[in-house]
């Protein structure tokens, strides 16, 4: 090799929250150091790998859903919101089941036993309905991908909310007095929330949020909600302390 040719490599590994990940097997090549460096395809992919326990589970959910997998990317879609009429089509069917809820007026036990009745028939004639509408030789390696992406953010954000709530528990031992504080505060604003507005309503509000509560996180809505409260909150702050000097001043 001539002095006006340099050979770089250059290994980069690091390790990531939720296992381990690197990048191996990077040469790059220059004629010179101001030449463009040109980076060649190498053979090992960036892979993200799981821990065991995550991987089993991921395993497991992805074999227990297999029958179901075509109505899971259809409602992945929908969830999403693919298509713009998607989310208003969630808001009508929501109303309708609600408004029928209104009208009806079925005593608990009812809800119950018709909501258990509806999953027990859609579990039997569902499988057997999608298997005969869409064949296994439809189902691409696009699909696949797709399925299993799906189901490795289910396992993700369901230990993200295990992890939250170890740490909500865990604080009553670190501590203990805002443990205590937020636990009595919140109770009690959940309390004069169903004192204050109907449930039925209440129940419909909710059961909205949490349709559109995946097309909204996937679309950054919540991101710049968050932004702009935080940006709000901070503009109240600083007005206040604004205030309060003004008066010490004066």
């Amino acid at each position: 090799m001539s002095d006006s040719e340099t050979e770089i490599t250059v290994p980069r590994s690091f390790e990531s929250p939720i296992g381990d990940a690197k990048f191996t097997n990077l040469n790059l090549y220059c004629k010179s150091f101001d030449d463009p460096v040109n980076i060649p395809t190498y053979a090992n992919e960036f892979k993200i790998s799981y821990p065991p326990t995550m991987e089993s589970q991921i395993r497991k959910l992805r074999l227990s859903m297999e029958t179901w997998r075509e109505v899971i990317l259809k409602a992945n879609e929908v969830l999403l919101w693919k298509h713009q009429w998607h989310p208003t089509a969630m808001i009508g069917g929501c109303t309708v089941v609600f408004m029928l809820l209104w009208l009806l007026e079925p005593n608990i036990l009812t809800v119950v036993s018709l909501v258990g009745l509806f999953i027990t028939i859609a579990d039997y004639i569902l499988p057997t309905l999608v298997s005969s509408l869409f064949k296994t030789e439809v189902w691409t390696s696009e699909k696949q991908s797709q399925y299993e992406e799906i189901c490795t953010n289910i396992i993700l954000h369901k230990t993200k909310l295990e992890l939250l709530i170890s740490s909500y528990y865990r604080m009553k031992v670190t501590n203990s007095k805002l443990y205590f504080t937020l636990t009595i505060f919140g109770l009690s604003f959940l309390a004069w929330i169903g004192a204050t507005i109907n449930n039925l309503f209440l129940m419909y509000v909710l059961c909205v949020f949490m349709l559109l509560l995946p097309g909204m996180s996937h679309h950054g809505m919540l991101n710049k909600g968050s932004e702009t409260l935080s940006k709000m909150f901070t503009d109240l702050i600083e007005n206040a302390k604004s205030k309060v000097g003004q008066k010490k001043d004066q």
